[in-house]
């Protein structure tokens, strides 16, 4: 979000209460909708993309708010979930290329199974930040991508195509130990499945939001600016 806007003529009102905006507000990045300062300040936020809710919201079983936008386009249902994670695992594959010898599972969870799975993950300790969208565990010879349920569409995809990344990396950078390439490969993955499903707004989102994964993402296109793809592809498989 941003607030270095003032209101106009326009008389825009604030999408949260209803109230005529005055003076400075706030506005989603690529979204429409326009914030006042006390629902900004004072209200509960979505959980999926951190706006104001307004009446017109949900609370799911395990907690979190959703507001009408997520909503909208959230994945409930696990037939569902599952046919587009597999068309994100075949697209990821088909365009960039990122096959796996050995198949993953794929579980649709909600947030205290997601977290209890995630503390079981010895290479995956605790740590602050934003909350657990998904994950990649390989426990003995069980491999599976967990996903938080309730996520919008476009969401659910960047997720479920970060975390193949890392199962990708499982196999083919058995070295790999470093911290920014590691999540900033996963998320150049998910970057460029967004350009390839003509979603250049989601992808912009990824460059212009304050997620800890942007700075990361950022240096991974820059190697892959001076490396190319295929060169990028072959150092991650060497890097350690």
């Amino acid at each position: 979000m941003t607030n270095n806007h003032v209101a106009s003529a326009a008389h825009l009102s604030c999408a949260s209460c209803g109230q005529l905006l005055t003076g400075a507000y706030y506005v989603m990045i690529d979204r429409s909708e326009s914030y006042c300062v006390a629902c900004i300040t004072t209200r509960p936020r979505c959980d999926s993309c951190g706006a104001p809710l307004t009446t017109q919201s949900w609370r799911l079983h395990d907690g979190r708010s959703q507001c009408a936008h997520c909503h909208h386009t959230a994945i409930y249902d696990p037939a569902v979930a599952q046919q587009l994670y597999d068309e994100t695992m075949q697209a990821v594959i088909s365009h960039l290329g990122l096959s796996l010898k050995v198949g993953v599972e794929f579980r649709l969870a909600d947030a205290p199974t997601l977290q209890a799975v995630r503390r079981l993950s010895d290479d995956r300790p605790a740590e602050p930040g934003p909350p657990t969208l998904g994950l990649y565990q390989r426990q003995g010879h069980i491999r599976a991508i967990y996903i938080l349920y309730g996520l919008p569409r476009l969401l659910f995809r960047i997720t479920v195509a970060h975390e193949y990344a890392h199962a990708w990396q499982g196999e083919h950078c058995p070295l790999l130990q470093d911290h920014i390439l590691r999540e900033g490969f996963a998320e150049w993955v998910a970057y460029r499945h967004m350009l390839w499903l003509g979603a250049g707004r989601a992808a912009n989102r990824m460059l212009q939001g304050n997620h800890p994964y942007r700075p990361m993402l950022e240096h991974v296109l820059k190697m892959e600016a001076e490396l190319g793809t295929v060169g990028l592809f072959a150092y991650m498989r060497t890097a350690e």
